[in-house]
């Protein structure tokens, strides 16, 4: 059955005109939809283009159907710079321009010697621009957008059809405007590029809705001061590292938690602000302490806590006075206040990542408040079985830090069930990974 052109040009019209209509409506209820507002407005500049493209082919006018086409081709420039836009890149006006501009210079030239020539050339155009966007698409997978794929695939997808096009402009010609109502393939071709301008309009809503619910989720995770993960998203991740613990058994886990010594006379002596500014250093100096694949967060006022997987007790060790020795000099004066400020550091190490990991969390505590009454400033470490590794640990630790620099320490010291260690110099070299082998944690 052969499908009447003005009817499916009627269609195609009417049908991208409203896509176009509802996307920037969209927009205009939440400014932030970039993508939305852009890709409405590159199908309304579609819509017009394919209506310059039937008036000119009532009139047999090659010239304005050329404009028409050059309408459509900026529709496209549009829509790959939406995509660059949503994905965080620089826009470039220039090659938005350049491609419509081109094509009309062509035409205006002559090197369309026919309307196949044009047809043939707009459809290359248009096929470019489509893989340009499906690429802008691909090209970033931090971000775990599922309508990501769908869209990148329908874009392909336009791509290829537009590419269909050209062997059949070459093997059933047209040859010229006036004959395009006669076409036996143009109705069908025009008919599927209008029902993937669909299925595109609504995966696009539904990406910038994903993004939108997963912005929402991220705050709701995320310590506005800091940047941090809060609370919530440090138990989270917890209640994830007991569900990967059978897969991870055998290795290693510590938890460190952090107390900043007398924060509250900081914030009553200085005022918030200054405070609001000791906790923002705090939060720098744990992420550059901590190495890659420890889980760190804010679990309320000025207490902190970390999450080391793979991480024995030397280790633990090493790195919680890296973190106090940093901060302590750092905090010594912030913003031209004398504020000197320390944190106290609670340590809690189990040999089994498949250990009840909430029971941990409460023996690092424990530690920390060992070491608040120990007189502040200091590091306590809480072992699994305090008898068989205490004196191994003490051993490793004293050995790598004379090794590093060649300095005497003081004695490391036992108090009651808790072992106190000051003084440890950071560990540059500590490396908190599970053994390799085993599944990432996702």
């Amino acid at each position: 059955m052969q499908l009447d052109m003005p009817t499916i040009s009627a269609v195609a019209i009417s049908v991208t005109a409203i896509l176009g209509v509802v996307l920037v409506f969209a927009w205009s209820l939440e400014r932030t939809s970039i993508l939305t507002g852009w890709w409405g407005l590159a199908l309304l500049i579609m819509s017009g283009g394919i209506v310059i493209a039937v008036i000119a082919v009532r009139q047999n006018n090659a010239d304005l159907h050329a404009f028409g086409q050059s309408w459509m081709i900026l529709s496209a420039a549009l829509m790959w710079m939406a995509v660059r836009r949503f994905e965080g890149r620089r826009l470039h006006p220039f090659l938005v321009g350049v491609w419509p501009v081109a094509f009309l210079i062509a035409q205006f030239v002559g090197l369309f010697a026919s309307f196949d020539a044009r047809l043939i050339a707009a459809c290359a155009i248009l096929a470019v621009l489509s893989f340009a966007a499906a690429s802008e698409l691909v090209r970033d997978r931090s971000e775990p957008l599922g309508s990501r794929w769908p869209a990148a695939i329908l874009l392909i997808g336009t791509g290829v059809g537009y590419l269909s096009w050209l062997p059949l402009t070459l093997t059933m010609p047209i040859r010229e405007a006036g004959l395009l109502f006669t076409s036996s393939w143009f109705p069908t071709v025009v008919l599927i590029a209008t029902l993937g301008r669909i299925a595109l309009s609504f995966v696009v809503l539904a990406m910038e809705k994903e993004r939108q619910e997963l912005e929402q989720r991220i705050d709701a995770l995320t310590d506005p001061l800091t940047g941090l993960p809060n609370r919530r998203a440090l138990f989270e991740a917890v209640e994830r590292l007991g569900e990967h613990g059978r897969y991870l058994k055998g290795d290693p886990i510590s938890v460190l938690v952090f107390d900043l010594d007398h924060f509250k006379k900081i914030n009553d002596t200085y005022g918030h602000r200054l405070g609001d500014r000791v906790l923002q250093v705090f939060a720098d100096i744990l992420s550059e302490k901590l190495a890659t694949g420890s889980i760190v967060g804010r679990l309320g006022g000025e207490e902190f806590a970390a999450i080391l997987p793979g991480a024995n007790l030397t280790t633990a060790a090493v790195t919680a006075e890296a973190v106090r020795a940093s901060f302590a000099t750092s905090a010594a004066v912030i913003d031209g206040a004398n504020v000197a400020c320390t944190v106290s550091v609670g340590a809690a190490c189990h040999d089994d990542m498949s250990c009840d990991l909430g029971a941990l969390f409460h023996r690092a505590d424990g530690a920390l408040y060992a070491a608040k009454n120990a007189g502040r400033n200091r590091v306590e470490l809480l072992g699994e079985h305090e008898a068989m590794c205490f004196a191994d640990s003490c051993a490793a630790i004293r050995s790598a830090l004379d090794r590093r620099d060649g300095q005497d320490y003081p004695p490391l010291q036992k108090v009651g069930s808790t072992r106190r260690f000051r003084g440890l110099q950071p560990n540059e070299d500590v490396t908190l990974r599970p053994r390799r082998g085993r599944p990432a944690l996702s």
